[in-house]
């Protein structure tokens, strides 16, 4: 694993970061994409038979998985400079990293030889820890990671009832039900521990939510929604996602930290999911036109859209932003076989 910026001392750590965004910058290659100039590159694991990032941190390091050629899922961490590790606690037989704080811990969930799925985390020194949410737990499956180390996803009880929690970074862990959840699932969390996912009531509807750093929580829906998924959130308590109106057409919404929503389409899209969301407000997502033809899209704080491709991609599908406006996601350009990609887009 590469040095980490929190293990320097301040001058060296300038100078990392410089190298780091340098890296970036100089290891994509030039791509076009709907008329503007973005700096693509694609990656892999050795070996891999699909690849699939779902998360970037500040420093553009990726976290992921993807199947070997027997199919198996591994977890993998892309440091900034391209270098790609390999992650997969002890007695996996199925891994996905979902988050990497700012001490190079590496969280995500794994499956165990009984079928069971475990959260862990791995610190950056290389020692893992497995846990459950909850006490005999079958099913606990971190979504997301801060950068002071809160954990947040969700669990299912002996019931097969799915809680979200939240686990700090002393290990202590705390589930958490919106009134009137009969399933909840957490996917984001802020650094302000602000968390956002989602649960279905008693008629089935699933409502949008977002739990304060208190534990007061409250729900929320874009008008005219019949399903509500929130996906990302950022540290002004900025959320992003997708909903379904009533003739089952998915348009994106951004929701704002004062609770205002605005519905979020592409011109022409058929579909709209948005993925990400930088911390001053650049949305990232992917949307559709026809049934197949799927392409990734910035909004920018603005307002304005640009759509874009990986070179050669028929499909696309971004995952995630950070603060440097690096993109993350995987692309199909060979049949299939999925690639991820990192592209940096000057805004």
């Amino acid at each position: 694993m590469p040095p980490r910026v929190t293990d320097m001392k301040p001058s060296v750590r300038a100078k990392f970061r410089q190298r780091v965004a340098t890296a970036v910058f100089l290891i994509v290659v030039l791509g076009s994409a709907r008329g503007q100039n973005f700096r693509y590159h694609s990656f892999a694991p050795a070996g891999s038979r699909g690849t699939y990032p779902g998360v970037i941190d500040a420093l553009s390091e990726v976290g992921g998985f993807y199947f070997d050629a027997r199919l198996v899922m591994h977890g993998f961490f892309r440091a900034g400079g391209g270098a790609i590790f390999t992650i997969d606690p002890p007695g996996s037989g199925g891994t996905v990293v979902r988050g990497i704080d700012a001490n190079g811990d590496i969280a995500g969930y794994y499956q165990d030889q009984a079928t069971f799925y475990h959260g862990f985390l791995r610190s950056h020194s290389g020692q893992y820890v497995s846990f459950d949410a909850a006490t005999g737990s079958t099913l606990t499956i971190p979504l997301a990671m801060n950068s002071g180390g809160q954990i947040t996803g969700f669990f299912a009880d002996s019931q097969h009832i799915t809680h979200g929690f939240v686990r700090h970074p002393d290990g202590a862990v705390i589930p958490f039900d919106p009134q009137g959840s009969k399933s909840t699932i957490a996917t984001s969390i802020n650094q302000s521990s602000q968390i956002a996912g989602y649960y279905t009531d008693s008629s089935q509807v699933q409502h949008g939510f977002v739990r304060g750093t208190g534990g007061a929580v409250q729900s929320f829906d874009p008008s005219g929604s019949v399903k509500t998924l929130p996906t990302a959130m950022n540290g002004s308590g900025q959320i992003v996602g997708f909903y379904l109106d009533a003739g089952q057409v998915q348009h994106g919404f951004l929701r704002n930290a004062d609770g205002t929503i605005l519905s979020i389409d592409p011109s022409g899209s058929t579909l709209t999911n948005l993925t990400g969301i930088s911390p001053d407000g650049v949305i990232v997502g992917y949307y559709r036109r026809g049934s197949i033809d799927q392409h990734g899209f910035l909004r920018k704080s603005d307002g304005i859209i640009v759509s874009f491709d990986p070179p050669g991609s028929t499909e696309t599908i971004p995952s995630g932003i950070n603060g440097a406006h690096v993109v993350v996601g995987n692309e199909n350009s060979q049949n299939g076989l999925y690639r991820g990609f990192v592209f940096f887009a000057p805004l």
